[in-house]
């Protein structure tokens, strides 16, 4: 029996708008769909977080992903958890990414032939790029 079908979107958190809009819009070419905020209520009874919160929301084909943005300093305390997002072209991502000002880390794979990739937004969340 399937019990999932399938991930509706993923959810990260931003320090602004700015620096989520130039790793969703800018480096990966999602669009930023909508914008809403989830009240102090709704937030505690979510996350524990006593606190309005803006989001934004950013879709391309199968892939949604909802940004809490902080408007503060904080970075992702979490260094394991990780998306894995399949793109057409690695090598022009890491170029963009680069020239962007994001981090990439590149590991050869046990093998020797390819290597794994990962980038590291502003915040600190981690993607694998497949």
């Amino acid at each position: 029996m399937k019990i999932v079908s399938g991930i509706e979107h993923i959810a990260v958190a931003s320090n602004s708008e700015a620096d989520s809009d130039k790793f969703f819009v800018e480096l990966l070419g999602l669009k930023k769909v909508r914008s809403f905020s989830v009240s102090a209520q709704k937030m505690i009874k979510f996350f524990g977080v006593n606190q309005e919160q803006n989001f934004i929301r950013y879709d391309m084909d199968d892939l949604g992903v909802e940004v809490i943005i902080t408007d503060d300093n904080s970075k992702s305390k979490d260094i394991f958890t990780h998306s894995c997002l399949i793109v057409e072209d690695r090598d022009k991502i890491v170029d963009k990414a680069l020239s962007l000002g994001f981090k990439t880390i590149k590991v050869l794979r046990n093998e020797g032939n390819g290597f794994y990739l990962f980038i590291k937004d502003i915040y600190g969340n981690l993607y694998e790029i497949k």
